[in-house]
């Protein structure tokens, strides 16, 4: 198998990972790189490549701006643009991502091998792993780590406005994205039975796919046990030694009797994190205080004012209760921390002390640093909302409370902390245990023996390039370009600029092939082609996408019908809009097709702002993977997953060889979207419908507003992208 796995936002790099440095670095992180490492030991894996984001910050190490580290034999992070090289926040990537998407199928067919399945983690990353294993006809398998659905819940609990909410983090566009990884994956790998059966369960689409629990690994070289130091020092790495020494020194500027049990907190200045909880227990409870001293390590930073808000108001309210409680001498709340070396010498000095690890998160979807935690010996206390459950149920080292009582968490801490049997149970189950449930090699094994058989299931590839020098369709592979356009009211409207560009196609057309993308059915687009006496075409693209035909012989190309039939349920999708009195059917029997259903929407009945989330809904509830294009404020296209205007363009890109970048495409409406957005050369005719308007607003730097209307707004772009020779340079 070549793997490919994708983790976009965040920092993400092979070593020295900094965990918690923003709110985006967390498990996350660690958990794919360490799947990649060991994914690649197995003999029927080729090759791992880990996708993420390529940063060039100045504010950030350089190790992130590397286009490529190799992390292992025959497994590599590959970083590609998205967005330009400063640093976001994952919130703010979402527009970029059609951007990365096309430079990750670009990148994938320089390789020259198409991946077994791709493997997407997060709402973000599984947007660009549908559109990535669609373009190669390959399994997607999704992992969604949180999920929008609990984020919304929490937010709006803590008093957040709808609009605040999608202002600050895109929720509902990024639930409606999880939605559709939902309908489109062939597997979706959970960590616990809690994520299973009560966070998906909250998703309209929660119960289509194949779901797999597999619980993550931990590095037992990196969190070994805390008495591996009494038995015999000689044995540990240096680099431990001297990070135990460092944060024994860091802890001992706060504590003043540092020989005390330590109570450990180590978690993101998240709110979600509830590490006030944490505080507050300790500093309401005086025998608690005289037992242990407390220490939290909330992220990585150098002033608080520098920090984004809302880790600035975590950090703030802890040392506000620090004061308030007058824990001085008694809480640590350091500065920094790395996460290779620091993170498990920690767990091991508080273990060394008999202390105990505390996690409050209002919910855990997993619960990494109680796996950690347990590893090295160190009892915990922590939520019982979630995955550790799980844990509890395996390994039985730790007390889960309800996090919203501080009493609660008080008396577990004490509990573990006074009754020595107790701690030593707790210890010793966790040491044992996590070898028995928690190992990367058992992981990657339940892992790989659940994606082959979604691989095995899976269709053939068509993805192959033509041989044949007289196949349909050849020329596409000769030229150095195609122009791809839009019919009505971009390349049609203007007779006279209509002339102009078609001279300027066959002056060229050694250079660049030319061809059409349009909602109408084949018969329809060669009539109106005819009409106008456009030609010669290369390709034609009908039916918003869902066909493809070649050449003089309009030559069908069948491997884009086979693509497109995957999942596909064409009766499921009529009856679920059966019903709706505010859209009609198409009444040209020509215009609905085996992959494509279209309707007329009256709005007399309903405004389409009223309509459109109605039949959203609709279609989310059919668990049909789709596309639904809108289009003139009336027209309403609903087609397979797999298929519109943009998707045959890229399957043209990649049958034929012609990089994504030289293919131009131009448009005027709604159905025009995905083919403009991306890497293609977007030409956005000045006649273009209000549904276009946002693009304007687009962080792409690959659409062009043209200056002109219909043909004379084409040429306009073609000049633009440097196709075509500036006004100046033609001659008179």
């Amino acid at each position: 198998m070549y793997i490919q796995l994708i983790s976009i936002h965040g920092l993400v790099r092979g070593d020295q990972i900094e965990m918690g440095r923003n709110s985006d670095t967390g498990g996350q992180v660690r958990y794919v790189v360490d799947l990649a490492r060991t994914l690649a030991k197995f003999e029927n894996v080729t090759q791992v490549d880990l996708f993420t984001r390529q940063i060039r910050d100045k504010r950030l190490s350089p190790d992130y701006a590397e286009p490529i580290e190799e992390l292992a034999p025959n497994c590599r992070i590959v970083r590609l643009p998205c967005g330009g090289g400063r640093y976001y926040r994952k919130e703010r990537l979402w527009p970029y991502l059609d951007d990365y998407a096309d430079a990750m199928i670009a990148f994938t067919r320089r390789e020259g091998r198409v991946p077994a399945f791709v493997h997407g983690h997060y709402a973000d990353a599984g947007y660009v792993g549908m559109e990535v294993a669609s373009a190669f006809a390959v399994p997607f398998v999704f992992t969604g780590h949180s999920l929008g659905r609990d984020k919304k819940a929490y937010l709006v609990e803590q008093g957040w406005t709808a609009e605040g909410m999608e202002k600050e983090y895109a929720i509902e566009h990024r639930i409606a994205v999880e939605e559709r990884c939902l309908a489109c994956a062939d597997l979706v790998v959970t960590s616990t039975r809690h994520e299973r059966e009560t966070q998906y369960a909250r998703y309209d689409n929660g119960s289509l796919p194949r779901f797999e629990i597999i619980p993550p690994g931990t590095s037992l070289e990196r969190f070994f046990p805390y008495y591996d130091y009494e038995l015999g020092s000689d044995r540990i790495d240096p680099h431990f030694k001297q990070a135990r020494m460092r944060m024994q020194a860091e802890l001992d500027r706060f504590h003043l009797s540092s020989d005390k049990p330590l109570i450990l907190a180590l978690c993101r200045p998240d709110k979600r994190k509830n590490i006030g909880a944490i505080v507050q227990a300790y500093g309401e409870d005086r025998e608690l205080q005289h037992i242990a001293n407390l220490a939290i390590f909330a992220g990585i930073r150098k002033t608080i004012t520098d920090m984004p808000d809302s880790e600035r108001s975590v950090l703030t309210d802890i040392l506000l209760m620090m004061d308030q409680y007058d824990l001085y001498g008694r809480m640590a709340v350091p500065k920094r921390l790395d996460s290779e070396l620091e993170v498990p010498e920690l767990y091991r000095l508080a273990a060394s002390r008999r202390g105990v690890f505390v996690n409050t998160a209002f919910v855990e979807p997993f619960g990494l640093t109680y796996i950690e935690s347990s590893a090295v010996g160190l009892p915990f206390v922590g939520t019982e909302n979630g995955g550790p459950q799980d844990i509890v149920a395996n390994c039985d080292s730790g007390i889960l409370v309800d996090v919203n009582d501080i009493q609660q968490i008080a008396a577990a801490m004490k509990k573990i902390l006074t009754d020595r049997d107790t701690w030593e149970k707790f210890s010793n189950n966790g040491i044992n245990r996590v070898r028995e449930h928690y190992t990367w090699e058992q992981h990657c094994e339940t892992y790989l023996d659940a994606t082959d058989s979604v691989v095995k299931a899976a269709p053939k590839s068509v993805f192959t390039l033509q041989d044949k020098a007289d196949a349909p369709g050849r020329r596409l592979a000769d030229v150095g370009a195609i122009l791809i356009t839009d019919i009505d009211n971009t390349l049609l409207g203007d007779e006279e600029a209509l002339g102009r560009l078609l001279e300027f196609m066959r002056s060229h057309r050694s250079e660049i092939a030319f061809g059409v993308a349009s909602g109408r059915y084949l018969d329809k687009v060669v009539e109106v082609m005819n009409d106008h006496h456009v030609g010669p075409l290369d390709v034609v693209i009908s039916s918003v996408g869902t066909e493809i035909y070649y050449g003089p012989d309009l030559a069908f190309d069948k491997g884009w019908a086979s693509h497109l039939r995957s999942k596909w349920k064409r009766d499921k999708v009529a009856e679920a809009l059966d019903d709706l009195e505010f859209i009609t059917l198409q009444k040209d029997d020509e215009t609905q097709q085996e992959f494509k259903i279209s309707y007329d929407l009256d709005d007399t009945l309903m405004p389409h702002d009223e309509a459109m989330p109605i039949i959203y809904d609709r279609l989310s509830k059919t668990g049909v993977p789709h596309t639904l294009i809108f289009s003139h404020d009336v027209y309403i296209d609903i087609l397979p997953q797999r298929a519109s205007k943009g998707k045959a363009v890229r399957y043209l890109s990649g049958k034929w060889n012609v990089p994504i970048e030289r293919i131009v495409t131009a448009g005027d409406s709604g159905n025009d979207i995905d083919m403009l957005k991306g890497k293609t050369a977007g030409i956005v005719v000045s006649n273009y419908s209000s549904e276009l308007e946002p693009l304007k607003s687009s962080p792409s730097s690959r659409i062009y507003f043209a200056k002109e209307a219909c043909a004379a707004g084409i040429l306009d772009g073609l000049r633009h992208y440097g196709f075509a020779p500036s006004q100046q340079e033609q001659p008179a």
